[in-house]
């Protein structure tokens, strides 16, 4: 038996999709806890969970799947247990496949009897319950045999006088099951995302990069911003430009201000609502890229910097988790 354990889960979900961010109905808990499973052993030690794979593609394969950005950030479809989801694309969530309540729900996935988790995001924290899933595909390709998968328990809806209109579904694959492919393209003007798995990545002649690295589920990039080194983690999953605490913000020369707040709006996150403040950065160089001119946004709440998908919304980007490089075919990325 599993104890009741929090494990240690850094979930970053994307800002301002929604007009409301709450927790899920008793009544849609109440049918995630319906029939919960005794935890495998070897899932788990020593209480926290050990990530296993099991593949379904042979090594070298590559494929394609149609890629929308309903929402301001990648998405595409999939499959959970052969139901149709649609999922985004989250470098910056540490869980391989996080599920929204509502979805689990209807998708009846069976939860791990005692085993919980913590996450942690913009607007807070929440509760996270693990499930167990049989099988996962990518559009028309099975790529998954049994695994565990996150199930977040607050509810982005779209609501009218307090009363809701709309829940919006927001299921997310993660950093840990993105980097065991060699490469992930995203390619915004094609409107798709191309996957492949132990095979290595060509990169075109004169495509722009920038480095990262790997540390605590959490892709990090350094950027030069008015002469100052920024670290930041890449989040494809949050569709802002920079998000910059209000203490690096202050630490930045007046010069690398081109506006400083133009307006304020709301952030979505995981644990709720943020208001933040929208700025322009002149410039910002992430490698041998230039993004000028960057939007960037501060919130008092807000800790961490983060690079959202809003500089690349108009590129072909390919993640070589190989090289450990992110390669850009567009030189200039706009925010405007």
């Amino acid at each position: 038996m599993i104890q009741r354990k929090a494990l240690s889960l850094l979930l970053t979900l994307l800002t301002g999709c929604a007009q409301s961010v709450d927790r899920a109905s008793r009544n849609t808990i109440s049918r995630l806890q319906q029939s919960p499973v005794a935890a495998d052993p070897a899932d788990f030690s020593n209480g926290q969970l050990q990530l296993r794979y099991r593949w379904q593609i042979s090594p070298g394969a590559v494929f394609r799947v149609p890629m929308t950005t309903a929402l301001g950030i990648p998405s595409i479809p999939a499959n959970i247990n052969g139901a149709e989801v649609s999922v985004i694309l989250d470098t910056g969530n540490a869980f391989p496949i996080l599920l929204d309540a509502a979805s689990a729900a209807d998708l009846s996935l069976p939860t791990i009897q005692g085993a919980k988790a913590k996450g942690t995001g913009i607007g807070g924290n929440v509760d996270v319950l693990l499930a167990r899933y049989d099988s996962i595909g990518l559009a028309n390709q099975r790529i998954l045999g049994k695994g565990v998968a996150g199930i977040f328990l607050h509810s982005y809806r779209t609501t009218f006088a307090g009363v809701t209109v709309k829940e919006i579904p927001l299921n997310l694959l993660g950093l840990p099951l993105l980097e065991q492919f060699s490469s992930v393209t995203i390619d915004a003007p094609r409107d798709e995302v191309i996957f492949a798995y132990k095979r290595p990545y060509q990169p075109p002649p004169g495509a722009s990069s920038f480095p990262f690295t790997i540390e605590e589920g959490r892709m990090w990039v350094n950027l030069q911003v008015g002469g100052q080194s920024v670290r930041a983690f890449l989040d494809t999953g949050c569709g802002s430009g920079l998000r910059l605490p209000e203490k690096t913000l202050k630490q930045l020369p007046e010069g690398a201000l081109k506006s400083p707040f133009l307006r304020k709006r709301k952030a979505m996150g995981v644990g709720g609502v943020e208001q933040e403040r929208v700025g322009i950065l002149r410039e910002a160089i992430l490698g041998n890229l230039r993004l000028t001119p960057l939007e960037f946004d501060t919130s008092a709440g807000g800790s961490d910097t983060l690079l959202g998908w809003l500089p690349f919304r108009k590129n072909r980007i390919t993640i070589d988790f190989e090289r450990r490089k992110v390669w850009v075919e567009r030189a200039a990325a706009t925010a405007d």
